[in-house]
C-alpha cells in the first residue's frame, strides 16, 4: 500500500492583505494584526483566519509504501510557495491517495486557493479528484457529521502518541513574523508525523495494512527520524520513545 500524508504551516497573508487595503506602510506584524482584528469583526469573537487568509509557509510530506518511509520538509527559507505547492501536486500524482488531519476543511481549500493565486495547472489531479477517492481526512473518518471534532494534538495524546509538544497555530505566526523558519517548519513536521501515526492506526484497523506492516513501518520512521539532524525532529523521537 502506498499514500502520503501532508501538513502544512499556514501563516497569515500579508502581501495580498497589505494589497487589497492599501497598507503597503505597514510591516507584516501590523498588516496581520490588520488581519486579525478583521476577521474578528467578522465572526464576533474568533481570530482564526479563514483558508483564504492564509499562505501556506511550511509544508511537510510523509510518503510511506513498502519500500520505507521518506520524511519531506518545506519551509519558506528555502522554497517558495509555488514550490511547495509543485511539490504537494507532484506528491499526489505520484502516490495516489493523501492523508491529513483537518485537511479537508482548511488544508485542501487553502491549497486550491494558492493554487488559483499562482495559475498551477495540474489537470490529473483535478481529474482524480472527482472520483472522490484521493484525500483521506482521518479528522472527518473519526467525527461525527456534527462538526465538533477533536484536536490533532488531544486525539494523538489520547493514544500515546507525542502531540504537538506545544506547537499551536499561533505560535507559528509569531515564529513566521521573527523569522524563525525551524520553528515554522517543526509545527508542519510534527503535525505530519501525528497524522502519519494515526494513519497507520487508521489503515490496520480497516484491514488495509496488517499490524506487522504497521510495526515495519513505525520502525522505518524511527530509522529515519535517526538519520535527521533537525532538534524537533529529535524531541518527537524522544517523546515518542518513552509513550
Amino acid at each position: 500500500m502506498r499514500f502520503s500524508v501532508f501538513a502544512l504551516s499556514a501563516v497569515p497573508d500579508t502581501v495580498t492583505t497589505r494589497q487589497l487595503f492599501g497598507l503597503d506602510d505597514l510591516d507584516d506584524k501590523s498588516v496581520s494584526k490588520v488581519l486579525f482584528h478583521r476577521r474578528k469583526q467578522q465572526t464576533g469573537s474568533s481570530e482564526v483566519l479563514r483558508w483564504d487568509q492564509k499562505a501556506i509557509a511550511g509544508l511537510t510530506l510523509i510518503q510511506h509504501s513498502l519500500d520505507g518511509v521518506e520524511v519531506h520538509s518545506m519551509n519558506y527559507a528555502c522554497h517558495s510557495e509555488e514550490e511547495m505547492l509543485h511539490a504537494f501536486f507532484k506528491t499526489v500524482l505520484n502516490e495516489g491517495r493523501m492523508v491529513s488531519w483537518g485537511g479537508k476543511n482548511d488544508g485542501v481549500p487553502l491549497i486550491h486557493f494558492r493554487t488559483l493565486k499562482y495559475g498551477i495547472s495540474y489537470p490529473p489531479y483535478w481529474k482524480a479528484l472527482k472520483k472522490g477517492d484521493m484525500h483521506t481526512d482521518v479528522c472527518e473518518w473519526l467525527s461525527p457529521p456534527s462538526g465538533d471534532s477533536p484536536t490533532l494534538d488531544e486525539t494523538a495524546r489520547k493514544l500515546d502518541l507525542p502531540g504537538l509538544l506545544g506547537g499551536t497555530e499561533h505560535a507559528v505566526t509569531d515564529a513566521w513574523l521573527q523569522g524563525r523558519q525551524d520553528e515554522v517548519q517543526a509545527f508542519s513536521d510534527i503535525s505530519a508525523l501525528n497524522s502519519y501515526l494515526l494513519a497507520l492506526r487508521m489503515y490496520m484497523v480497516t484491514g488495509e495494512i496488517t499490524p506487522q506492516d504497521m510495526e515495519r513501518a513505525k520502525g522505518q520512521l524511527t530509522d529515519e527520524l535517526g538519520k535527521r539532524e533537525e532538534m524537533h525532529l529529535k524531541e518527537f523521537l524522544a517523546a515518542w520513545s518513552a509513550s
